[in-house]
């Protein structure tokens, strides 16, 4: 979204595998240690924290007034779909990356769940790109930047491909051919 805006920024990378996503400085911008967090010194005083990537992307998104429809049936789309991404598909695929991948002790009822969840919030994303060119009408919006990295990353980890899944593939293509999507996916490595 920074990439695509235009905005200012500075990244800082902090190693969630050493814990410092939970070091005092860190937990002072956002108290439950959660990455992404922005803090925004251009907005006036005091700074402005936000924090959580839904939430980010819709304060960025009113800042630059880019990405988000005018009219309230429009965002009303972009909102929901913010929202099932991140309440339903971004949870479906944590847990099951958690129990196929990182579980020390595999339980196959919790994974055969979690790939079923997968699967099912991939059919909506599917239906849904079936309708329209993207998640929330015509236009590219904030839904397709939360949206994009399922696609990008999660889906070529489970299911392993997008051959089943067509619409999710154009749509993969044409958002990850955008400069500003290019330059963003290779933040922070």
């Amino acid at each position: 979204m920074l990439e695509e805006t235009g905005l200012e920024y500075r990244v800082t990378d902090y190693d969630l595998v050493k814990g410092e996503h939970l070091r005092p400085e860190f937990l002072a911008i956002n108290p439950v240690g959660r990455v992404p967090a922005i803090v925004d010194h251009a907005a006036g005083q005091p700074d402005v924290v936000v924090c959580g990537t839904a939430a980010i992307l819709q304060y960025l998104a009113e800042k630059t007034g880019l990405l988000l429809p005018a009219d309230l049936a429009g965002r009303a789309r972009v909102y929901q779909w913010l929202g099932i991404v991140s309440s339903d598909v971004g949870p479906a695929f944590s847990g099951q990356f958690v129990f196929n991948i990182i579980a020390p002790e595999k339980q196959p009822w919790a994974m055969a769940f979690y790939d079923k969840l997968c699967l099912r919030m991939l059919g909506a994303l599917e239906s849904q790109l079936g309708r329209s060119r993207h998640l929330a009408g015509d236009d590219y919006t904030i839904a397709d930047i939360i949206a994009y990295p399922v696609a990008a990353v999660s889906m070529k980890r489970f299911p392993g491909t997008l051959d089943g899944h067509p619409h999710i593939a154009r749509w993969a293509t044409e958002v990850g051919a955008r400069p500003a999507v290019q330059r963003g996916m290779k933040i922070p490595r």
